[in-house]
Order: structure tokens, then C-alpha cells, then sequence
């Protein structure tokens, strides 16, 4: 073997070496985080014609285990019908280790519409759609 060769297979030794190190250790688990939220109730301060707007506020309780200081984003679409309104607001909910079952609420962006009945309400946390619920506000 000539001196060339040595220095190659030298390279390629220490190259598997690197290889198996590289997956022989395995990686530090990072602790899973939670978040989840549940839409427990709506409630309607109803608009009142010509001067006031009304506004729907939802809420209920979330858990979200997400590093102190991040936010989740929340958002909501809601359908009132006779007559028709459609009352839609967003925010976002703190996080951190000791953030479970916190209560939260989000109010809509005033409208003229907004009344007492029943609501459907379409909701949105952390960039995933919730199946829509019913509530009488």
C-alpha cells in the first residue's frame, strides 16, 4: 500500500467513525408541549339602532404549555340568523408551563347586527379549525 492509499483509507475510516458517532447518540428529547381549547359559552350585548353596536363575546378554557412568553393566535367566525349576522373577532392567548384549563374570552369586532338567539361559532386555535358549536347567546 502505497502512501496515497493509506491517507485514503485513513479518510474513509474516520469518516464511518464520524458516521456512527453522529448516530450512535441520540438526540436530547425537548419536552412535548400541550395546547387545546374548549368553546364552553357565547354571549350577545346586542346593537341597538342607530348609535350602538353590539358585540359577541365567546369563551371557556384553553391549556397551552408553550414556552413562557409565546402567544397562540385564536380567532372565530360566528352566524346568527333572523336576522342574519356574522360577528367575527381574533386575539391570541398567552402560554407558559402553568397555563392549563385558564379561562379565556374574545369579543368581536363591534357590528350593528349582533342580537340575542341562537350563534354558530367557527373557531380557530393555533392555525387549526375546531368543529363548529351551537350556544344561545
Amino acid at each position: 500500500m502505497g502512501p496515497t492509499t493509506r491517507i485514503r483509507w485513513a479518510a474513509a475510516l474516520a469518516a464511518a467513525a464520524l458516521v456512527a458517532l453522529g448516530t450512535a447518540v441520540p438526540a436530547a428529547a425537548s419536552p412535548q408541549s400541550v395546547t387545546s381549547l374548549d368553546v364552553e359559552w357565547a354571549s350577545a350585548d346586542p346593537g341597538h339602532l342607530p348609535l350602538f353596536f353590539g358585540t359577541l363575546t365567546i369563551g371557556g378554557t384553553y391549556t397551552c404549555t408553550e414556552p413562557a412568553g409565546t402567544t397562540v393566535p385564536v380567532s372565530f367566525t360566528a352566524i346568527q340568523i333572523m336576522p342574519v349576522a356574522l360577528p367575527s373577532g381574533a386575539g391570541n392567548l398567552s402560554c407558559g408551563p402553568g397555563v392549563v384549563d385558564a379561562p379565556w374570552s374574545l369579543t368581536s369586532v363591534p357590528t350593528q347586527d349582533v342580537h340575542y338567539g341562537y350563534v354558530s361559532v367557527l373557531t380557530s386555535f393555533n392555525g387549526v379549525a375546531l368543529p363548529a358549536e351551537q350556544f344561545t347567546a
